[in-house]
């Protein structure tokens, strides 16, 4: 399912609302934190490939404005010749709102070109936040596996003593010789 809501993710990027990319550029630690997506499934087969490349991509494709804009730009023109059946008539209207929209994005970023102050500063410490916290559980868990294993050793040597105690006086005993 995760590999789909991120290709959803992508599409809603490239040929969706604004504030889609305004939402996921606030909060890129989320997809951040899939590029260390891990699952293997029962045949041993890394099926968690497919999701940390397209966190990657959508990560990268965050990062950089320029090319996010090109390219919904792109979507935008290919949709708009797909309905018209041929070049667009009308370019000056689609430029004017993309302009209104990056007003109105400036305005609540308090600055005019787009960029967030502080954005990398926020989003590193959002990811390290996240990271810290599946460390943790992941430390947690690797010590409660290392806990059960040295029981389990503990238990089998306890079993193996037994078993050589039981031995060695079946062995010596007299009357089992007879």
């Amino acid at each position: 399912m995760l590999p789909q809501s991120l290709t959803v993710l992508d599409y809603c990027l490239h040929a969706g609302s604004e504030n889609v990319v305004i939402y996921f550029r606030d909060n890129i630690y989320i997809i951040k934190t899939l590029k260390e997506f891990q699952y293997i499934d029962e045949d041993g087969k890394d099926q968690g490939a497919n999701v940390r490349q397209k966190a990657k991509d959508i990560t990268n494709l965050l990062q950089d404005e320029g090319r996010l804009r090109d390219e919904r730009r792109s979507r935008a023109s290919m949709r708009d010749r797909m309905i018209r059946g041929g070049a667009s008539e009308e370019p000056e209207e689609d430029e004017d709102e993309n302009r209104r929209r990056r007003g109105r994005n400036g305005a609540l970023n308090g600055s005019g070109d787009g960029k967030r102050p502080n954005k990398d500063e926020e989003e590193l410490k959002r990811a390290i936040e996240e990271s810290k916290r599946l460390l943790a559980a992941e430390t947690a868990e690797e010590r409660d596996l290392q806990q059960a294993i040295k029981l389990s050793e503990e238990e089998e040597a306890k079993r193996n003593k037994a078993v050589e105690d039981s031995n060695s006086s079946a062995l010596f005993d007299e009357q089992n010789q007879l």
